[in-house]
């Protein structure tokens, strides 16, 4: 499955790269991660532990992020059955950074049935993370 989205964020790429990456830094601005832990930074790969709430539920998640700063963030991450990988993208435009996502994930067996579900939840969740991340970098 893939779902792709763009958010125009009205700051310089580097200040929205570095805000970006900031990972610690996103509970504050997205509140669906209750913790952060950075495991691991080495050259221009950073591991993390995640903790999300879905549902009312606590889940756990991990990513490896390779940065290419400031143009690009590769993702792999995986959570309870569903694993995907995500590419942002940070490009410059007159009105800021134009950030961008293409996620493609897969979902194990048993959660086929559940695919357009999760499909739909996604897509909401990364508009929502769009939305948040923006006013977040552009708050005064």
């Amino acid at each position: 499955m893939r779902i792709e989205d763009t958010q125009i964020v009205k700051a310089a790429r580097e200040e929205v790269f570095e805000k970006w990456t900031d990972c610690e830094a996103w509970p504050t601005w997205l509140p669906v991660f209750t913790c952060v832990d950075v495991t691991q930074r080495a050259g221009n790969v950073v591991r993390l532990s995640l903790d999300m709430k879905v549902k009312g539920l606590t889940l756990k998640r991990t990513e490896t992020h390779v940065l290419t700063p400031p143009e690009k963030v590769e993702v792999e991450g995986a959570i309870r059955g569903v694993t995907n990988t995500t590419l942002w993208t940070f490009q410059e435009v007159p009105d800021g950074t134009r950030v961008s996502a293409v996620v493609d994930g897969d979902v194990s067996p048993w959660l086929k049935p559940l695919e357009p579900l999760i499909r739909s939840q996604l897509r909401t969740a990364l508009r929502d993370s769009l939305d948040a991340f923006a006013e977040y970098v552009e708050r005064p």
